[in-house]
């Protein structure tokens, strides 16, 4: 009975290969979402405005500035916490992460979207800046100053809608996180029309795109596609702990 129970804890845990899958999988979606506008460009696509007459009803509010760089560190969380799981659903849940971000660049590529700050009025700088507004300035000037691209589907709610699909129901996680990724991901999807850095329409594209991706890969288990992979990792594992024997 002990030894089960020492099995059930260590499967219930976080695994250290999800460690590096969930910071090579930020550095990978990034770099795939900077190919979108390069391939847009390359192919000579013009960029649309995704914007609906909702858009302008929608304020600025710096301080959303915070959830919205946050959701960088809980992408990264997301493979840690479903490493908890199951394989099958943790390979099914990197599978949709894959599928959304792939067809998310090619949304990018064909369908190039722009932001024109300067014409958003989001340059006119308040009389008495707070924190939050020099925060969402310097922001601006990392992602392309006066001109915003690759704005729908948005990666902020599509990688957000799967960090929480991923835990969502799931008794491995504790009830505590499974709250927080609910609210965080809400938090994320209304800082990126809060500090203005997508269209109402960017959010809804985005997380259509994560749940269909979510469905398919769960239903068909699209996860099978790592298995030459974990092979190859369990294959070295083995070969590790024989040196070490």
């Amino acid at each position: 009975m002990e030894t089960l129970n020492n099995t059930e804890k260590n499967n219930n845990r976080i695994k250290g290969y999800a460690i590096w899958i969930g910071i090579g999988y930020l550095i990978m979606q990034h770099a795939l979402y900077l190919t979108g506008h390069f391939l847009a460009s390359w192919f000579g696509f013009t960029p649309f405005l995704p914007k609906i007459a909702l858009d302008d009803k929608i304020p600025i509010v710096s301080a959303f500035i915070i959830p919205y760089i946050w959701s960088y560190a809980f992408w990264a969380m997301g493979p840690m916490a479903v490493s908890r799981c199951e394989k099958q659903h943790f390979a099914d849940y990197m599978a949709a992460n894959l599928v959304s971000c792939l067809a998310g660049v090619v949304a990018l590529a064909f369908f190039p979207t722009y932001m024109d700050r300067v014409a958003e009025g989001l340059y006119v700088v308040p009389a008495n800046p707070t924190f939050f507004d020099r925060l969402r300035m310097f922001w601006y000037s990392l992602d392309g100053s006066e001109m915003a691209y690759n704005l729908l589907p948005s990666f902020h709610c599509i990688n957000s809608t799967l960090c929480y699909l991923g835990v969502a129901g799931r008794k491995e996680i504790p009830v505590w996180f499974r709250v927080y990724s609910f609210v965080t991901a809400i938090l994320i999807y209304a800082s990126t029309v809060y500090v203005k850095q997508h269209y109402f329409l960017d959010i809804v594209t985005g997380v259509a795109l994560a749940l269909v991706a979510y469905f398919l890969c769960k239903h068909f288990h699209w996860g099978r596609m790592f298995a030459p992979i974990e092979r190859l990792y369990a294959e070295r594992q083995a070969r590790k702990q024989q040196a070490n024997s």
